[in-house]
């Protein structure tokens, strides 16, 4: 079985994570995989809408960290732009409606892919974090871009520096999920979501997608450069090491602050 899954029915494209026994960690390839589905979906005149979503009962507990290279500051750097940040921008400049259907743990680069699309449909039972700080590291692949907009600076800090997990009623009232539903109901309701939108203006929805983007300062390509320019310097250091080693050990990392 594929580990990205693209699949079309009417104007539908649907686009899904299928590595559940990895809780749908993506590794390098899987993000390429990834990309070059938004990609087709996007090419295609045939496509109205698009839906991410997973098998599973996790959406993505981002990027897998047992696949992580210790890399120097240069390579970091090449890594997340071309395996992080052309994923986010296939996403985000897809010039349909991108619908994230979430169940489960979506965090750290899943949370990413979930806010660069246009809407969030939740189950009850999903949990987002913005867990980068729990590895050492700081957040990338937009994440802080995405969470100020969506939730305001103050809320945004919160939950960047503390990494705690928010359920998805308390996404929905920050505004960052637009609909909760029962787990056994969330592909059913992403389902009728997706066909409003494979009825609707596909032209005008997507000039009023660039509209909404070009009303963002700074743009997304700009805050992605700062994070190609900082991200690596944190792989550097003990802290992003030993939050690392404590992920695959399985146990609490024990941060020194260098």
């Amino acid at each position: 079985m594929a580990e990205i899954e693209y699949s079309r029915e009417g104007a539908i494209a649907r686009i899904t994570l299928n590595r559940p026994e990895r809780k749908n960690a993506l590794a390098g390839e899987m993000r390429v995989e990834l990309r070059h589905a938004f990609d087709r979906a996007n090419e295609d005149d045939e496509v109205r809408v698009v839906v991410l979503d997973a098998m599973g009962e996790t959406f993505c507990a981002g990027a897998d960290v047992d696949k992580i290279q210790k890399r120097d500051p240069k390579g970091s750097r090449n890594n997340l732009q071309w395996n992080g940040h052309r994923l986010i921008r296939a996403i985000y400049t897809t010039e349909k409606p991108v619908i994230a259907s979430v169940q489960g743990a979506c965090v750290g680069l899943g949370l990413s892919m979930a806010m660069a699309a246009d809407f969030i449909i939740a189950a009850e039972d999903a949990r987002f974090s913005c867990i980068f700080a729990r590895r050492g590291l700081a957040p990338d692949t937009g994440a802080v871009f995405f969470l100020t907009r969506l939730l305001g600076q103050a809320r945004a800090r919160e939950l960047v520096y503390s990494t705690r997990f928010f359920s998805a009623p308390e996404a929905a009232d920050f505004g960052m999920v637009n609909r909760v539903v029962p787990a056994t109901e969330l592909a059913k309701a992403t389902r009728a979501f997706a066909q409003e939108y494979a009825e609707a203006p596909t032209y005008a929805i997507a000039m009023a997608k660039k509209m909404f983007q070009m009303a963002q300062s700074p743009s997304l390509d700009s805050f992605l450069e700062l994070e190609a320019l900082t991200q690596p310097g944190v792989h550097q250091t003990h802290d992003f090491n030993e939050g690392v080693t404590a992920f695959r050990e399985k146990r609490e990392a024990k941060f020194t602050g260098r």
